[in-house]
């Protein structure tokens, strides 16, 4: 019986002592995320830009699926920012679509860019 007792004290001490490590010991986690507004553009067949609203707490790169046409700045970010799309002109008659990815470790955005033809 005694045993029992001193059993029982010696896994409720180390149960403690656990739970104070988890709360003191570790670094808060921060799951990752990335917001895009708007995550479609359309443009008309004359050479322009314009802006997309990115909110990340994570390191993200823009990869640019039609790059021929359209580009991107900045070439990587970490926080809230601006995002701005570039598009060349475009003198076929039919329309054009590219996709940009928003990148990270685990998450992908997508946006896609619509440029009208002649």
């Amino acid at each position: 019986m005694i045993l029992r007792k001193i059993y029982t004290l010696l896994v409720s001490a180390l149960l403690v002592v656990v739970a104070i490590a988890q709360f003191t010991g570790c670094e808060k986690y921060v799951l990752p995320a990335i917001s895009v507004t708007p995550d479609t553009l359309r443009f008309s067949a004359l050479a322009d830009s314009a802006d997309v609203w990115l909110s990340t707490n994570v390191i993200c790169k823009p990869e640019v699926e039609a790059s021929f046409w359209l580009t991107v700045w900045p070439e990587w970010f970490d926080e809230s920012s601006t995002m701005t799309v570039f598009v060349r002109e475009n003198t076929d008659s039919l329309s054009r679509t590219g996709i940009i990815y928003i990148t990270s470790e685990a998450l992908q955005k997508k946006i896609v860019v619509i440029q009208e033809g002649l």
